[in-house]
C-alpha cells in the first residue's frame, strides 16, 4: 500500500476551497493566476497517484504546442464524478488550469475541462453539479468527504501544534514524491470512499486509497493487548458512546509522516476518533485528536464532515501507485 507525499500542508490554512497542496509540493504552479488552453486531447493517462492530461493547442508563436495538465488520484476524480472515457484522444476540450511558474510549455495544474457539449470535468477544482444525498441508517455504509470537507481537513493539520523539531523535519521533505500511504490523520481526510461496517464484536473500516486499499480492524473491547507490536496504521481499540464510535489508536511506528505533509510522528503517538452520524443522516461527522509528545506541543485536532455515498463502490479501475507517476510531477519543475 503506497502514496505519494503531501510536502506543503502548511498552506492549506489560506486556501481551504481546495486541495492544491495534495500529494505533493505544488509550489511550481501558481495558484493565484488561471490560463485557459483550447485544443484537443492528445493523451489521458489514468495513473494513481496523479492523472496526467495532454492537450495539442498552439503555443505563443502560433506553432502547435502539448500541453500537459496534473489532476488528482483516480480514486478521488471517482467521488467527484470524472470520468474517463469523456475526454479521448481527439476530443475537443478547453482546459482551466493554474500555470507553471517556469513559464509557458512546463506542466499545468489542472482545475477543470469544458467539452463541447457545455460539461465541465472537474479535477483540482470541486465539481460544480449539485449532488443529491440519500440518508443513512447508521455509522455503517459507505462514506467519501466533498472537495470542502478535504480543504477544511487540510487546514486543520496545518494548525496542528507542530515543534520546531518536526517543521525542521518536514523541510526536509524526506517523503516527498514517494508512493507511500499515510496513516490517520491524514488517510482519513482524503476524499476517497471509505466503508464501515459494524459487527458485535468489531467495526471495519476499509479505504480505498489510490488502489491501495486499507483495513482496519477495531474490536470493541475496553483495553488494548499487552505485547502490541507496532505499525503504521497502529492498534485500535473501539467503544459506543451512546450512538457515536469511540476508536483509540496506539503503537503507531514512527513515520516520515506520520503527521501528514512529511510532518513525521514518534512512537509515542496516540489518537482518538469520534465518528457521529449527523441529525440528517446525510453525513458523519468526524473528528480526531492527535498526541504526539515528540512532534507537537499539544494535542492536534480535526473535524470533518464525510457524506453517504451507497453509489460509490471500491474501483477496480485504478491501478496501485505508478512510482513513475508518483515522481512526474518532478518533470515540471
Amino acid at each position: 500500500m503506497k502514496r505519494l507525499i503531501s510536502a506543503v500542508l502548511p498552506l492549506a490554512a489560506t486556501m481551504l476551497g481546495a486541495p492544491s497542496f495534495a500529494h505533493h509540493s505544488q509550489a511550481m504552479f501558481d495558484t493565484s493566476k488561471e490560463i485557459v488552453i483550447e485544443g484537443t486531447v492528445s493523451q489521458f493517462d489514468w495513473t494513481n497517484p496523479h492523472m496526467y492530461l495532454t492537450v495539442e493547442t498552439k503555443g505563443p508563436d502560433g506553432k502547435p504546442a502539448l500541453v500537459e495538465g496534473e489532476g488528482l488520484g483516480i480514486t478521488q476524480a471517482l467521488v467527484d464524478g470524472l470520468k474517463r472515457e469523456d475526454l479521448k484522444p481527439g476530443t475537443p476540450v478547453v482546459m482551466r488550469a493554474n500555470p507553471n511558474r517556469g513559464g509557458w510549455g512546463k506542466q499545468v495544474r489542472i482545475l477543470d475541462v469544458t467539452t463541447q457539449d457545455g460539461e465541465i470535468h472537474p479535477f483540482y477544482e470541486a465539481n460544480r453539479r449539485t449532488r443529491t444525498l440519500t440518508p443513512a441508517e447508521s455509522i455503517a455504509g459507505h462514506w467519501a468527504p466533498n472537495r470542502a470537507a478535504l480543504g477544511a481537513g487540510f487546514g486543520a493539520m496545518a494548525r496542528f501544534p507542530v515543534t520546531p523539531e518536526g517543521r525542521a523535519a518536514q523541510a526536509k521533505l524526506i517523503a516527498d514524491g514517494l508512493c507511500y500511504v499515510e496513516p490517520i490523520p491524514f488517510l482519513a481526510v482524503l476524499d476517497e470512499l471509505r466503508t464501515i461496517e459494524v459487527g458485535k464484536d468489531n467495526v471495519v473500516m476499509k479505504f480505498d486509497n489510490t488502489g491501495d486499499h486499507v483495513d482496519r480492524i477495531i474490536p470493541i473491547t475496553a483495553k488494548h493487548p499487552a505485547n502490541i507490536t507496532p505499525s503504521r496504521q497502529g492498534s485500535s481499540i473501539g467503544r459506543w458512546d451512546g450512538d457515536t464510535l469511540v476508536i483509540d489508536t496506539i503503537a503507531f511506528e514512527p513515520d516520515p509522516s506520520g503527521l501528514g505533509a512529511n510532518v513525521p510522528s514518534s512512537a509515542g503517538k496516540h489518537t482518538v476518533e469520534r465518528l457521529t452520524l449527523a441529525d440528517d443522516h446525510l453525513r458523519l461527522r468526524y473528528e480526531v485528536t492527535v498526541e504526539d509528545p515528540v512532534y507537537l506541543t499539544g494535542p492536534g485536532t480535526l473535524t470533518q464532515q464525510w457524506d453517504h455515498r451507497p453509489d460509490l463502490e471500491f474501483s477496480q479501475d485504478t491501478g496501485k501507485c505508478d512510482a513513475k507517476a508518483a515522481a512526474r510531477y518532478k518533470q515540471g519543475l
